[in-house]
């Protein structure tokens, strides 16, 4: 019997994983890489600054964000593995100018020309403590850190379903096998409401969001605005993104794929002609509220929630290891997670 059985193996499976295993315990990931999965098809963004989650949401964000220097110092002393990470900056255009924010720098057309003469004249922000990791390179570090931790197996194949007790918990593969824990920690994404078995209904619905590749790197920071993110990655940038409920679906669209080119083109007028290197859609694990679910359930304590980041599962990765591993361990984990209590659903 393992200690611990997690289900999902995308950044924040792996990243609990790594948490408990960095904390004496043992546990098996299980989960198969699946068309859409959220993990490789996001643009890496660590942007807690942008948007309008509260302050105590927010300082959680700022947290886990502050974690990556550290966190990618030690994969990559642990895996080989480095993994590209920007704290230079987001740029938010045509951001609210009337509000002083502590937290940024306005740019006025001067300034923001200065700073990236590639992007058309306009008022903007600079959120200088954000920025952006190289996500698939991140999920290249985890797998090999969870292959190289002897205290941590990984069982390829897609769960069908939980039976959890009180003291203990099955699952059930699809192929027919069986795998018993003390406890399972439910991180399977968007499709973790497709889990059969559990306490209570996993308020988690997939969210499909499209995404390009230009050819061509013309900015030295992220940049969001109303329409569209560019990121650079490379000798390219990447343009995402949509927000569509079509259920499981992760194909592209024309249309969408052109909105979001023409967007970018509106903010860098040099990538009108870019070359497109590649598109995909990715499914966002979203719940109602936007939040992660994470927690013991109230009721069948062998089990634990943590799904639904929605968006923000690249930037909440390392603090929802050390959470679910302190759980685990019956220490008080780093930060307040009455928030995010599945109970808030009813």
């Amino acid at each position: 019997m393992a200690d611990v059985l997690i289900v999902g193996d995308g950044v924040v499976g792996l990243s609990i994983a790594i948490a408990i295993a960095r904390t004496g315990g043992r546990c098996r990931v299980l989960g198969r890489t699946v068309p859409g999965a959220a993990s490789a098809a996001s643009a890496g963004l660590l942007a807690p600054s942008i948007g309008s989650a509260d302050p105590d949401i927010r300082s959680i964000m700022c947290a886990s964000r502050d974690r990556y220097p550290t966190w990618l110092h030690w994969l990559a002393e642990r895996t080989g593995v480095e993994v590209t990470l920007n704290r230079l900056g987001i740029i938010e255009l045509d951001a609210d100018q009337g509000a002083e924010d502590t937290n940024s720098d306005r740019l006025g057309r001067a300034a923001l020309h200065a700073l990236e003469p590639a992007i058309a004249p306009r008022e903007a922000r600079l959120y200088s403590h954000d920025g952006y990791v190289d996500n698939v390179r991140l999920l290249e570090a985890l797998r090999e850190a969870v292959r190289c931790e002897w205290s941590i197996d990984h069982v390829e194949g897609r769960v069908a379903g939980i039976e959890p007790g009180i003291d203990g918990c099955t699952v059930r593969m699809e192929d027919g096998r069986s795998q018993r824990g003390h406890c399972v920690v439910l991180s399977a994404g968007a499709w973790s409401a497709l889990i059969a078995g559990a306490p209570r209904p996993i308020p988690v619905e997939p969210v499909r969001g499209q995404m390009l590749e230009l050819r061509g790197s013309p900015l030295a920071h992220a940049v969001s605005s109303r329409d569209a993110y560019l990121v650079p990655r490379g000798d390219c940038t990447l343009v995402g993104s949509t927000l569509e409920r079509v259920g499981f679906d992760s194909s592209t669209t024309p249309l969408a794929l052109d909105r979001l080119r023409a967007a970018a083109s509106t903010i860098v007028p040099g990538l009108a002609h870019a070359r497109m290197q590649g598109s995909w859609a990715g499914l966002r694990p979203m719940t109602p509220d936007g939040l992660p679910v994470l927690g013991r359930d109230p009721d069948l304590p062998s089990v634990v929630y943590a799904c639904g980041h929605g968006k923000n599962g690249i930037l909440l990765a390392p603090i929802t290891g050390e959470c679910v591993a302190a759980i685990i361990s019956g220490t008080a984990p780093p930060v307040d997670l009455t928030r995010f209590d599945i109970q808030r659903f009813g």
